[in-house]
């Protein structure tokens, strides 16, 4: 891609991110049916983003990022023809900390990337923190009202368009998978369990959006939805796919390992789709 156009492209992606950062996102969206899988190449995969990319909560940590060996990057490398070279992802990553600090372990030679990115700069876990247990202390209401202006601002979406961008400019030959997040509470839509939802739900559809503006300017950009496999496992549900204990912050609200393995089969299912388009 030459100078030009990627200044395009880069253009092209902020300006419809923007348009679209406030649009509400319709969940249930059913996963796309899956398609012959690649019979020679093998993908030579990185993974980039937050404590999710990471692999956090679904065992003992093995670094200062909290990666573990169940997290969604490792069950894809454990799939016939997708190699894990190097899982970036780490615990507290903005978009901006993928940027500066990830995106180097991306090469031309990549050519499977999947990120995980954008809670940390809504900072879901911080909200939570000042509201509970008590959602009306003033606090609460302060870290409620910088997240909603966050996410009024479309600079997650205009953020994590550029990212796309700039991971193709360095692995022109790669396929971007970009994964949403969870409801933590399963879609609540009182009190403060809602609040969480709402506000994580408004994040989806930025991420989706700026996928979807990606793909509209010519990027191998694939939207990767995990609302619908985890209805029915929230924290608060009866057979949860996310640690339920806030007096244990590296597990709670993160994927145990049967929600690794969901992401997983999601991730795999859009990756075997955009390989045979």
């Amino acid at each position: 891609m030459s100078a030009l156009s990627a200044r395009k492209a880069r253009d092209g992606i902020v300006a419809a991110a923007a348009a679209v950062a406030l649009l509400a996102i319709p969940f249930g969206i059913a996963l796309p049916a899956q398609a012959a899988p690649p019979q020679t190449a093998v993908a030579k995969y990185v993974a980039l983003g937050d404590s999710i990319a990471a692999g956090q909560g679904a065992g003992t940590p093995l670094d200062a990022c909290l990666r573990t060996g169940a997290g969604y990057a490792n069950g894809l490398d454990a799939i016939p023809r997708i190699n894990l070279l190097r899982n970036a992802g780490c615990s507290g990553a903005s978009i901006g900390d993928v940027t500066d600090s990830q995106l180097g372990q991306v090469n031309r030679g990549t050519t499977l990337v999947t990120i995980t990115a954008g809670a940390g700069d809504l900072d879901i876990g911080g909200v939570y923190a000042a509201c509970f247990p008590d959602p009306t202390v003033p606090a609460c209401q302060a870290a409620v009202v910088a997240a909603q202006l966050t996410l009024q601002s479309g600079v997650i979406a205009q953020r994590l368009g550029e990212l796309i961008l700039a991971v193709h400019e360095r692995a022109p030959r790669a396929d971007i998978l970009v994964t949403g997040y969870p409801l933590p509470f399963g879609g609540a839509t009182e009190g403060f369990l809602g609040v969480i939802d709402g506000a994580v739900a408004q994040l989806d559809a930025q991420i989706a959006g700026a996928v979807a503006a990606a793909g509209a300017a010519g990027l191998p950009a694939h939207h990767v939805d995990v609302v619908t496999p985890f209805l029915g496992h929230g924290a608060t549900s009866g057979s949860p796919w996310l640690g339920q204990n806030p007096a244990d912050p590296v597990t709670f609200l993160h994927p145990n390992a049967a929600g690794y393995a969901a992401y997983t089969a999601a991730v795999h299912s859009v990756y075997l789709v955009a390989v045979a388009s």
